[in-house]
């Protein structure tokens, strides 16, 4: 919450209300002033002499708001009402606005002389203010104005002044309680107003699967029937590379927040280079080194198959030649480390520092997209530390991209099986 202030806590108006009624019970002087002494509400009952010394000279304004100031302070630091003489000379008093510890600001009233301690000593209390650049004998007739009361008076006022303050306080309290509330009920009906877009997404999403289940199933009859014809026709490549599809779009039709194991992930990547093969000539050179069970590894499904992917359309695809790609995977104390590593063009180092970058991928990049998803999903999967944790790059020299999982505490049996 910000800081708070007065004005920021209560309504002026109902507060300027509470002071008139006040100097009207007392008749007192009564201005709520904020924690630097400057007036929060008009003058209620003002002396002629103080609104003269307020108005008409600058400097006598800045002395007033500075005597305000100083007694306000005084009564936070007593936590309770306080009686003093402003720089006129006159009595006046001031109860703490205090609320949740901080100090807003003061009620103050007076302007009032002792008639036991002050009737003999007029022309020193007038004294106070003779250096003001005013007409002295306009301040000499308003001071001769001004109330003679006595302390019993000044006590009784200065307890009904605590009284007021603690009103204010409970004032600024109920306001703030309020807005709270409001701010809660405005992030409730926000959060409402977003399930209910997530409501909506999820139905559009649900018809868009149930109509979508029927063109997987036309197009799974379809490549048999093709990978039959192509049996019958003796055309063996023909039916591997068919069979092979058909795998495909059964594996990547999976849900995709569904752990596979690595074994799984491997075979997917297989079929997919089956059909690379066909399509580059057996330019292709792929191999595995995997120092450990790959069917006790579980992680999200198509990471792998993606980074291989990059590689051929990004490493291979701009250049002639050959590739080749090896898949390494190795135990590092209770991690597991799989890299793809390949000998394509490469990229330079102010595009490799890009790839991480937040909307730097143009739209045609899907390199850099690609890499972020898996980043990100494998994160969520196995939390901080994981995901991809190094890409190595040099241009002309190929590529390697490292991808770290989470291993297990003991026996490979014991691995990670977890949503």
């Amino acid at each position: 919450m910000n800081r708070l202030t007065l004005r920021s806590i209560v309504n002026v108006e109902a507060l300027q209300d509470i002071q008139n009624r006040f100097a009207d019970a007392t008749g007192f002087a009564v201005v709520v002033a904020d924690e630097q002494g400057v007036p929060v509400t008009n003058p209620s009952n003002f002396t002629q002499f103080c609104s003269y010394i307020r108005e008409a000279s600058e400097e006598g304004l800045r002395l007033c708001m500075l005597s305000d100031d100083r007694v306000g302070k005084m009564a936070a630091s007593e936590g309770k009402p306080v009686i003093h003489r402003c720089h006129s000379g006159l009595v006046d008093l001031a109860a703490p606005i205090i609320l949740n510890g901080q100090y807003l600001g003061a009620v103050l009233c007076g302007q009032v002389l002792i008639e036991e301690a002050d009737r003999e000593q007029l022309d020193q209390i007038r004294a106070y203010t003779r250096s003001l650049a005013l007409d002295q004998e306009q301040l000499d007739q308003y001071f001769r104005q001004i109330e003679f009361t006595n302390e019993k008076r000044v006590q009784a006022a200065a307890e009904m002044l605590f009284v007021v303050a603690n009103y204010v306080v409970k004032m600024g309290a109920s306001h703030i309680a309020q807005q709270e509330l409001h701010e809660k009920n405005q992030r409730l009906i926000e959060e409402h107003r977003h399930r209910a877009q997530l409501e909506k997404a999820l139905k559009e999403t649900q018809l868009r699967v149930l109509q979508s289940q029927i063109n997987p199933h036309f197009l799974f009859n379809t490549l048999n029937t093709i990978a039959r014809l192509a049996y019958l026709e003796k055309a063996e490549n023909t039916q591997e590379v068919t069979y092979s599809l058909a795998k495909i779009l059964r594996y990547s039709l999976r849900n995709v927040e569904q752990l596979v194991t690595l074994k799984e992930e491997l075979e997917h990547v297989r079929n997919y280079l089956n059909i690379q093969q066909s399509r580059f000539r057996e330019r292709i050179f792929y191999e595995e080194e995997i120092a450990f069970d790959s069917e006790q590894i579980k992680l999200p499904i198509l990471c792998i198959h993606t980074l291989i992917e990059n590689a051929i359309v990004h490493g291979f695809e701009p250049q002639a030649g050959k590739m080749n790609l090896l898949l390494r995977g190795y135990r590092e104390r209770d991690r597991f480390i799989l890299e793809v590593v390949d000998n394509g063009c490469g990229m330079s180092a102010e595009r490799l520092s890009t790839i991480f970058a937040e909307n730097d991928c143009p739209r045609s990049d899907h390199a850099g997209i690609g890499l972020k998803n898996v980043h990100k999903r494998l994160q969520h999967t196995f939390g901080e530390g994981c995901g991809i944790t190094a890409i190595e790059s040099k241009p002309g020299e190929g590529t390697m991209v490292r991808m770290t999982i989470t291993g297990w505490e003991g026996e490979p049996s014991e691995l990670l099986d977890r949503r």
